[in-house]
């Protein structure tokens, strides 16, 4: 049996009165809180900036490989393939063209010279490994630029894009088409 005293009623009346005249404070405490600190879903995300994670990733690996001049993500999307993301805008879109799917079609990197620099397609994956499209990086070349050092710098690029890449799903989340 619980044991009451005389004074509890009233010390919970009190009690229970305070409470109800802060409620509203504690309300909007809990929302600023849980608005501030909950992660927003990645389409919100999207949204919100404006563009697609594929996209942030092309343009932070731009950001960090200027020697690069175009980089681009291509993924078989339920219309077909398609490039998805792209430092060249006009590449948003459009269909993937037979050079740049190598890697999905053999399972192995790409390398073509073009002129004195190179482009390099290498399957791109999630951060559990999967493969969920094609990371396609141009160079225009220059000193020191060997087929070598183009493919291992996208190889770099790739496992860099990989840890930020939770699926394919998210991949192509907000992304044309």
């Amino acid at each position: 049996m619980e044991h009451t005293s005389r004074s509890e009623p009233q010390t919970r009346s009190i009690t229970m009165h305070r409470c109800r005249a802060h409620l509203p404070l504690f309300a909007s405490l809990a929302a600023v809180l849980f608005l501030g600190l909950s992660p927003a879903p990645a389409s919100a995300q999207a949204s919100r900036t404006g563009t697609s994670l594929a996209q942030r990733l092309v343009d932070s690996a731009q950001a960090s490989h200027p020697e690069a001049d175009e980089i681009g993500i291509l993924a078989e999307t339920s219309r077909g393939c398609y490039g998805i993301a792209s430092t060249d805008k006009s590449d948003v879109g459009e269909r993937c063209e037979a050079e740049d799917i190598v890697p999905m079609k053999t399972g192995k990197p790409s390398v073509e010279r073009e002129g004195s620099g190179f482009d390099v397609s290498v399957l791109l994956h999630d951060a559990a490994g999967n493969t969920v499209g094609v990371l396609a990086v141009g160079f225009e070349g220059g000193a020191g630029m060997t087929e070598a050092s183009a493919r291992k710098t996208v190889e770099s690029i790739e496992a860099r894009m990989a840890t930020s890449i939770p699926s394919k799903a998210k991949l192509l989340e907000g992304a044309q088409p």
